[in-house]
């Protein structure tokens, strides 16, 4: 590893592995009798047998691409003063809304000392209301099938809800209340923090979990609004005076972005949503960009997790932004060497060496910048190994002694374009996928020309 690629690496070291579990000889998993010719009843696979056919020599190859029609988006504005931008995916065929109403904000934004003050924030939104404590909030939802639930990202936060058509009214009523009117309960926000409290005590046992803590540490650095960690002290700096000053200054109408997709018209949303901004006004404050993280020469962190049965192992680099030239060229480059179960960097540390279950890798954006990660949960004993070996398959394809091969590119091209329409299979993924437009800025025709650059 040389200090010229300038990748970091994190290990989560654990401090051995539990018991290795075995199934007993002659008998299936699960137990159980059953017919057969095998011990205990089972069947004995020496005597399954199988035609001999020639089709069974070669791996099927994929099948024709199917016409697929995109869902067409339509963008309007909403309210007087206070505009909003709407995005509107009609989809009749069933009788379901999904819409969110998407806000700039999020933990990035949270002050020192009270770091996870957006998450937590945003999660009492939807703990009820001021008409309605949490129980009977619940109890209204359910009654009519429906959802709403708050969450708070690195830049982003919103307020979303899902119903069936027949029950738009009564959901959306508590969807607003949500939105202007959040209970903030000293129980509820009690409630909530000792949760989170006990959450931070089972993270420091689960190398996974410890990794998911530093990532942002070791990539940024500790002064970044990114690279911020939740401790006990910083959530108990957190009160409910916070949470309302909080939802008052950054929950405004004034800039968010609503996303619908569903069994919905224009006209139905302006109707619904007129009266909401007749009384709801302003602006949050604007989000600023953050610095991008400091050139740091490559390093390996370690952190011990005793008692913990595994290792996580990753390896973190700077990487292009999402809206790079050759953001396509990059995407089939993660899928070769680590984005799906044939990658390298799977079929070396899962099939060929037996260290890990799963391990992959690829590229992370926000709207400003890009990381690059491959990491995997990997045997104990195996740490050093592990992280040799995929420091290696990064490292070979990076100085072009393995470039990808032909049959790696049609393979992962065919892939990707016969996975498109799975993007769009519900009502919820379809809004995520155009929602993920909006954010990087991104045309909406995206998708139109997606297949033809992917070829």
């Amino acid at each position: 590893m040389t200090t010229r690629t300038n990748i970091l690496l994190a290990l989560a070291l654990a401090a051995g592995c539990g018991p290795k579990q075995s199934t007993p000889p002659g008998t299936l998993p699960g137990g159980g009798g059953g017919g057969g010719d095998g011990p205990g009843g089972n069947p004995d696979p020496s005597n399954v047998g199988l035609p001999d056919e020639a089709f069974r020599g070669s791996q099927p190859g994929p099948g024709d691409a199917r016409p697929f029609q995109l869902p067409e988006i339509k963008h309007f504005q909403i309210g007087a003063k206070d505009k909003v931008d709407v995005y509107l995916v009609e989809k009749h065929e069933l009788p379901i809304v999904s819409l969110e109403l998407n806000f700039d904000g999020g933990s990035m934004t949270d002050a020192p000392g009270k770091v996870g003050l957006a998450a937590v924030c945003m999660d009492m939104m939807t703990e009820g209301t001021t008409k309605l404590d949490k129980i009977a909030f619940n109890e209204a939802l359910a009654d009519v099938a429906s959802s709403v639930s708050s969450y708070a990202g690195d830049d982003t936060q919103g307020v979303s809800m899902r119903t069936l058509t027949r029950s738009f009214e009564e959901t959306f009523a508590l969807f607003t209340d949500s939105l202007t009117s959040p209970g903030f309960r000293a129980e509820e926000f009690d409630r909530m923090m000792k949760r989170r409290l006990e959450s931070l005590k089972q993270a420091r046992g689960s190398a996974s979990s410890v990794m998911g803590r530093v990532y942002g540490l070791v990539f940024y650095g500790a002064g970044h609004p990114l690279g911020r960690v939740t401790t006990e002290r910083t959530y108990k700096g957190v009160k409910v005076s916070d949470c309302k000053a909080y939802h008052k200054k950054w929950i405004r109408p004034k800039g968010a972005r609503l996303f619908v997709v569903g069994d919905m018209t224009e006209d139905k949303i302006r109707a619904s949503f007129q009266p909401l901004f007749a009384r709801w006004k302003g602006a949050a404050p604007a989000l600023k960009a953050p610095a991008r993280p400091k050139k740091a020469i490559a390093r390996i962190y370690f952190v011990d997790v005793p008692g913990s049965a595994q290792s996580v192992v990753s390896l973190m680099h700077e990487g292009p932004t999402r809206k790079a030239d050759d953001y396509f060229a990059t995407q089939l480059l993660a899928q070769a060497l680590g984005a799906g179960f044939s990658s390298r960097i799977n079929m070396n540390l899962r099939e060929d060496k037996g260290y890990s279950y799963g391990a992959g890798g690829g590229f992370g954006y926000n709207q400003w910048m890009g990381q690059f990660q491959a990491q995997s949960s990997v045997r104990a004993d195996a740490s050093h190994q592990s992280l040799l070996e995929l420091a290696r398959e990064v490292r070979t394809f990076h100085d072009g002694s393995a470039p990808a091969k032909a049959e790696e590119l049609k393979r992962d091209k065919e892939g990707t374009i016969l996975g498109m329409p799975a993007r769009f299979a519900t009502a919820a993924s379809t809004l995520g996928q155009y929602r993920s437009l909006v954010y990087y800025g991104l045309q909406l025709d995206y998708w139109n020309s997606y297949v033809d650059r992917v070829k």
